[in-house]
């Protein structure tokens, strides 16, 4: 009974020790997760969208009622008075008592018709609104990419090295192997050198490999808005894109990006805020009627009372501008037009890079389809020529050779998986469903 009771406990023990290290792996979803809290882009842009929302606030309230109140008290060196000398009556006739006026007014005005003007201005306010979220949600898959990119280029470098770390442990046994038959007579100096070479070389570029991992941790963290050294540990497994993206065809997928790429949708918001923008202007030149109403209070002496309510319609018709709001609406309609010819030439752009991306994922798909089974054939190559050589049949440089040929069919391999993987963030980023 103690006996399996220990069992258990190790096996516990083995198994805590073993899933730690997955435990504390970073996946992508996370990596994208803190990304996008401390990139500033992503932060500039959410305080971009407040404003446009607020610019939209204020444009729907210029409808509304607005009310002002106002209050004062003036003093004079001499109060003012009516003089009736002209008239032929003597005397002075205050105008209020002491030398000191004081005055309060608060007024209420809506506006009745502006001739569209206002309609069109929250018209562009909600375009502008479009924009910035379209701009926002363009820079998060920018930002989502660029991570994925990095995330990579992090798993591709450790996998670099631990190609060179393999290759270095089987030509330190191989090197092994030939100073031993050096020693007994049976290989000459010169195998037990090349040998030694190729070993010395191996550990360099096992050396640059680990490099490569340092360069390609300090830059992923430097995405996520971490310090450079800060300790880094992944997950391998990837997390999945659209399983619709591997189903449909070329035109198909530039189909979905055409409507779906948010600098397009970016794009059609900012001409149509410029076409308001200019609808606006031009209808500023139109009358502009407004009803106000209020109350006023005047402390004074000759007037029957001192507090007054009025009401009233006021219009007000800019009736020559010397052509300044022709002038604005028609360099706006301009931005417009030129904003409407910068979205034909995204358009061929999204086209071509969805193009590129799909191409490149076949491709890749194909280097890892062939590049796997150079691996097989590369470890079953080196397996023969080792045992060809120890039996006395085969050269030195067969074997170092054979040793060449499977790190490089293990590396093509390994970079063809992970181009495969990068390419399909690529076309899920290309369509717009990253």
């Amino acid at each position: 009974m103690n006996h399996i009771v220990r069992q258990i406990l190790t096996s516990i023990v083995l198994l805590t020790l073993f899933a730690s290290p997955a435990a504390q792996a970073e996946d992508l979803n996370n990596a994208w997760q803190e990304a996008l809290t401390n990139d500033s882009l992503i932060r500039a842009r959410q305080s971009e969208v407040s404003a446009a929302t607020a610019d939209l606030e204020v444009a729907r309230a210029a409808r509304l009622p607005n009310v002002s109140a106002t209050a004062g008290i003036t003093r004079f060196d001499e109060a003012p008075a009516f003089d009736f000398s002209g008239a032929g009556l003597p005397g002075l006739l205050p105008l209020f008592g002491g030398e000191s006026m004081k005055m309060a007014d608060a007024r209420i005005s809506l506006p009745l018709y502006t001739g569209g003007q206002l309609a069109r201005g929250i018209d562009a306010a909600e375009a502008t609104v479009s924009l910035r979220q379209s701009q926002a949600r363009a820079s998060t898959q920018g930002v989502k990419l660029a991570v994925a990119r990095h995330y990579i280029d992090v798993l591709r470098a450790e996998r670099e090295l631990a190609v060179a770390d393999g290759t270095v442990r089987s030509l330190a046994a191989h090197v092994g192997d030939v100073e031993s038959m050096f020693e007994s007579g049976s290989v000459a100096r010169n195998d037990y050198l090349a040998a030694a070479v190729s070993l010395a070389d191996s550990e360099q570029r096992r050396l640059r490999a680990s490099n490569q991992l340092d360069l390609a941790k300090a830059a992923y963290n430097r995405a996520l808005g971490r310090s450079l050294d800060a300790s880094v540990s992944l997950d391998d497994r990837l997390p999945d894109i659209d399983p619709t993206l591997d189903l449909e065809s070329l035109e198909s997928l530039t189909e979905i990006a055409l409507s779906h790429r948010d600098e397009l949708a970016g794009l059609d918001a900012s001409a149509d805020a410029y076409r308001s923008q200019s609808e606006s202007a031009r209808r500023g030149t139109r009358p502009q009627l407004a009803v106000t109403g209020g109350y006023m209070a005047l402390q004074n002496d000759f007037l029957n009372r001192e507090e007054f309510w009025m009401v009233g319609v006021g219009v007000r018709w800019n009736l020559f501008d010397a052509g300044q709001a022709r002038q604005k609406a028609s360099a706006l309609l301009f931005r417009s037009k030129a904003v409407a010819q910068q979205r034909n030439n995204l358009q061929s752009l999204i086209e071509l890079q969805v193009r590129q991306s799909w191409l490149r994922l076949n491709e890749t798909r194909e280097r890892k389809r062939l590049t796997a089974r150079a691996v097989e054939q590369a470890e079953e190559n080196l397996r023969v020529v080792r045992d060809r050589y120890r039996n006395g049949e085969g050269t030195n440089t067969e074997v170092l050779d054979a040793e060449v040929l499977r790190s490089l069919s293990r590396s093509n391999f390994d970079n063809a998986d992970f181009d495969a993987k990068l390419a399909l963030y690529e076309l899920a980023r290309g369509v717009g469903r990253l």
